[in-house]
């Protein structure tokens, strides 16, 4: 079929690193040969080390496509090939980081140089320093789709716009799609230190979302849904379509409820981000700076018995998975709530260091241009034996919130106050019934978690500033805030 360009094709080079970015096709050397170049210049980085000093380097080369579709016409598209490294300097309890995307000689020298600087002028403290045990030599290989290196940039172009037409076809009342976007990257890391640690891997993801803006009578609402997969092969444009098609229209006609205190049901999608927002605070350093509203809750009860959180770095399928951390050590599968219990924070090396723990493989960054630090990997409640329809069910009289709106402003992890937005739709004896929106639930997030009776067997992992598994979820009560 005919093409039509909107704004024409155009490619960008990039060199940020990121690890939101995507991929196109492959050209130069193999994969083996982009891991072996990488570690070779790792280890020639940390030959620069002088005596009583750490260094680490962590390389990253990637290659990123994204498409985007809008009116059925190719509205931009993109490709990139970042590639560059991030040092850190320990010297007598201080830290220094820098990057460069210039890798030749003279470059790593003033690289090291210049982290070497930087831990000059840095505050002493005695929890700093690099990690002596690594990940070994074990790989995820679930990390690869290898059919992914024969998609073409057409191929990718024609599934965006597949993707366009098929929300736009969902219902009759979708008028309109705001865009529609197909994206991959295949990434390759690298990272050794002075300290022995030593490694590679590779990994490929791909990603699509629609938009679509669905009408009726003078109401119109926005339904976002979208897929991750390893490669092209494991995206459904027809259900991504279907889904958020459904979301726009489940809502129209919405209206005000009467304030009251019910219980709430999150979707997978509204429990991911409160994962998300609460995630954040479960690292050791949020809660060594007080910017936690876990400080001081370790070994205590912070939520209902018989409830269990989970981060499992290794989690499979999950897009945050990933043989070992940002430093090298190797991920595992951490229990963070235990029976209500808080049983462990995330922890990097460093944040460990300082309550004198051992790291939890929670190190992340953003790409090669930041330094490490701890976060989620892959965060998600353990499912308590129900499914979707039987937490409904069990329900009774609820509110099920598909959108959140406000999480930003309404959502603070250091205090635990939460009081959003919502758009969703009321349950009625076990039912979903009449649309809801513009109404407010709120309630302390520890009594969220303190007044949560059940988590379906449905989770999906979404990625809101990280992987957060959400699952159908019933809070027993919150405050609905409406007409």
């Amino acid at each position: 079929m005919g093409r039509r360009v909107r704004k024409g094709w155009s490619t960008r080079s990039g060199d940020d690193g990121h690890g939101d970015g995507s991929a196109g096709h492959h050209h130069g050397r193999g994969h083996g040969g982009v891991s072996d170049d990488l570690l070779a210049t790792a280890r020639s980085i940390i030959e620069r080390a002088r005596p009583r000093e750490e260094v680490e380097a962590f390389l990253l080369h990637q290659r990123e496509f994204s498409v985007k579709t809008f009116a059925g016409e190719i509205d931009s598209l993109s490709s990139a090939e970042p590639r560059g490294a991030g040092v850190r300097v320990i010297t007598e309890g201080r830290v220094g980081f820098a990057y460069s995307t210039q890798l030749g000689d003279a470059d790593l020298d003033a690289l090291v140089e210049l982290a070497r600087a930087n831990a000059s002028s840095a505050t002493a403290d005695e929890a700093v320093a690099l990690p002596t045990e690594g990940g070994g030599s074990e790989q995820l290989d679930e990390l690869i789709d290898p059919a992914q290196e024969q998609v073409t940039p057409d191929d990718k172009a024609t599934f965006a716009l597949k993707l366009e037409r098929l929300t736009r076809e969902a219902d009759p009342r979708v008028r309109n799609v705001e865009e529609a976007v197909y994206s991959d990257s295949d990434s390759t890391i690298a990272i050794a230190s002075s300290n022995g640690i030593e490694g590679s891997y590779r990994r490929t993801d791909a990603w699509c979302y629609s938009i679509a803006i669905a009408t009726e009578g003078d109401d119109t609402e926005v339904g976002f849904e979208f897929d991750l997969a390893r490669g092209m092969a494991g995206l459904s444009a027809p259900d991504v379509a279907r889904k958020g098609a459904e979301r726009a229209c489940r809502v129209l006609g919405a209206s005000k409820i009467a304030s009251a205190r019910m219980p709430i049901v999150f979707d997978p999608y509204t429990a991911a981000q409160f994962l998300g927002v609460l995630g954040h605070a479960l690292t050791g350093e949020s809660v060594q700076k007080g910017r936690s509203l876990f400080a001081g809750k370790l070994d205590g009860s912070v939520a209902a018995a018989g409830l269990s959180l989970v981060d499992d770095g290794r989690a499979r399928g999950a897009p945050g998975a990933s043989p070992w951390d940002a430093e090298g050590v190797a991920t595992r599968r951490t229990q963070v709530i235990s029976d209500g219990v808080l049983t462990s924070l995330l922890y990097d090396t460093i944040s460990a260091r300082r309550d004198g723990r051992q790291s939890t493989g929670s190190a992340t960054r953003a790409g090669f241009k930041s330094a490490p630090g701890p976060a989620p990997s892959n965060l998600a409640f353990e499912p308590t034996g129900r499914s979707r329809d039987e937490v409904i069910a069990q329900a009774g009289r609820a509110l099920l919130v598909q959108d959140f709106h406000g999480v930003h402003s309404g959502a603070n992890p250091v205090s635990g106050d939460f009081s959003v937005g919502v758009t969703g739709t009321l349950i009625e004896d076990g039912t979903a019934g009449a649309p809801v929106k513009e109404v407010t639930i709120a309630l302390p997030m520890l009594e969220i978690l303190g007044n949560i009776e059940a988590v379906a067997d449905d989770r999906r992992w979404l990625p809101f500033g990280g992987s957060f598994g959400g699952a159908t979820t019933l809070v027993s009560e919150m405050t609905v805030g409406g007409a």
